[in-house]
């Protein structure tokens, strides 16, 4: 299965006024989501599945996505992306999905749920992995036994341009 997780673009800081589950995209994060959007389209990567976690920022990330992406799916929330799910219970609903057949699946979600998650799946220390805003990280992973993965690339958005992959 091809997992691409999608950290959540810039948002507010937190604070006492706002609960962190309320933090919005900032002016930067949308233009850093429609920059990746527009990096996919050129690219041809349009998910096959999109899944979000609750919270606002990702939220926002998501629909921006799906609305610059003709053809993509309709992002589904999910709680398992909330923060500070364990990397092992994102790997068994990862798990699940792939018994359902699912081939291609994109994940909107927070740090440092996703770095460890990754690096569960690569067999490497979390400290080696960061995920940046914005970024896309695509993994090709296997839950036939053991869950495992390689890793296909990893592109901050900084580093996108239109018709490169």
């Amino acid at each position: 299965m091809l997992i691409t997780f999608l950290r959540h673009a810039t948002a507010e800081v937190g604070g006492v006024s706002t609960p962190d589950a309320d933090r919005a995209l900032i002016d930067k994060g949308e233009k850093q989501v429609k920059r990746v959007a527009a990096f996919c389209l050129a690219n041809g990567l349009i998910p096959g599945s999109i899944y979000c976690s609750p919270l606002l920022r990702a939220q926002q990330t998501a629909r921006i996505l799906n609305q610059r992406l003709p053809g993509s799916p309709a992002p589904q929330t999910v709680n398992w992306l909330a923060i500070d799910t364990s990397s092992p219970n994102i790997i068994t609903e990862l798990s699940k999905l792939a018994e359902q057949g699912l081939e291609d699946v994109w994940l909107v979600g927070h740090e440092p749920d996703f770095s460890t998650t990754i690096s569960r799946l690569l067999g490497v220390a979390p400290e080696n992995i960061v995920i940046k805003k914005a970024s896309l990280t695509r993994l090709d992973a296997d839950f036939s036994d053991q869950a495992s993965a390689k890793l296909l690339w990893s592109i901050p958005c900084a580093l996108m341009r239109q018709g490169q992959a």
